[in-house]
């Protein structure tokens, strides 16, 4: 069994090989790679049409998010569980104000013990309540201001299609063939219909804008879960079609387009009906008497 400095050594280098390492140098190489083409192709529009001694070659913005969210991704797959569950054992009898300066005295200096104390800052061992309640706030104030921008946004986007030349019509329609029909999980069984339908509704106008964004509960990061495998949620309809339309800059046909070919609305034009009426099933003839 292994005892004193080479125990806490060897605890601290077990969150090293994280069980998403492969995937985190693939996800690296790939960010670094578009990186340089993205500053390479920069490099060669700049040779062929500027002027090299007067300007400067354009300023490629580095992909930090993406690295941030490759670590992010990799430290969530460190195997910390061993770690903080003999930490805690070790300071479960010290006073709360004198864990933290043991356990980064008895850590290993440099990387390896930076890389530790990162996994056990904010556990409930080691973490100040008082700072654990704060951050807490802190967070429930930045989502609440961020639900009220996803409204504001949603809001706006909405009376934008009501001031659209037959956006209103176009948006309750794509609505009304969602509340009828759903998207069957494979594509090759294209539109099935749902049994029971779901309640349809409809945006009524500018006076009802508050309402619709109430009713769909479109603020918020729920409006962003859903699974592929469920039926689609009237938010997600709501969500998609506001995505296009903002992607189209406003423009109600290339929204219609877009959202034609890619199959969430029907390519029939306004005003027909969604599905045509089965065609009538013709009997089999009946066998002669011979």
């Amino acid at each position: 069994m292994i005892h004193s400095d080479e125990k806490v050594r060897q605890m601290a280098r077990s969150l090293l090989p994280s069980t998403a390492r492969r995937q985190a140098r693939k996800e690296r190489t790939v960010t670094n790679r578009a990186a340089r083409r993205e500053a390479r192709l920069a490099v060669v529009a700049w040779l062929r049409t500027g002027d090299l001694d007067a300007d400067e070659p354009a300023e490629v913005p580095w992909r930090k998010h993406e690295i941030e969210l490759m670590v992010l991704d990799r430290r969530r797959a460190d195997k910390v569980n061993p770690f903080v569950r003999w930490a805690a054992a070790r300071v479960r009898r010290m006073p709360h104000d004198a864990r933290e300066g043991y356990v980064r005295g008895i850590l290993p200096k440099g990387v390896i013990g930076r890389h530790a104390w990162s996994h056990l800052e904010h556990t409930p061992a080691f973490e100040d309540p008082v700072k654990r309640e704060a951050r807490a706030h802190h967070w429930k104030h930045r989502e609440q201001l961020a639900r009220k921008r996803e409204r504001d946004e949603v809001a706006s986007l909405l009376r934008e299609i009501l001031a659209a030349p037959d956006g209103h019509a176009t948006f309750n329609q794509y609505l009304r063939e969602h509340a009828t029909w759903r998207r069957s999980p494979s594509p090759k069984k294209g539109w099935i219909p749902r049994t029971p339908p779901l309640p349809h509704r409809p945006l009524r106008g500018a006076h009802d804008v508050n309402a619709f964004v109430d009713s769909r509960k479109l603020d918020g990061r729920s409006a962003y879960c859903f699974s592929t495998e469920t039926m689609d949620a009237p938010v997600r309809w709501v969500r998609i079609f506001l995505e296009r339309f903002k992607a189209n800059l406003g423009d109600i046909p290339a929204t219609l387009a877009a959202l034609r070919a890619e199959g969430w609305m029907s390519p029939r034009p306004l005003g027909q009906p969604c599905f045509s009426e089965p065609e009538p099933r013709t009997l089999p003839a009946r066998p002669s008497a011979h």
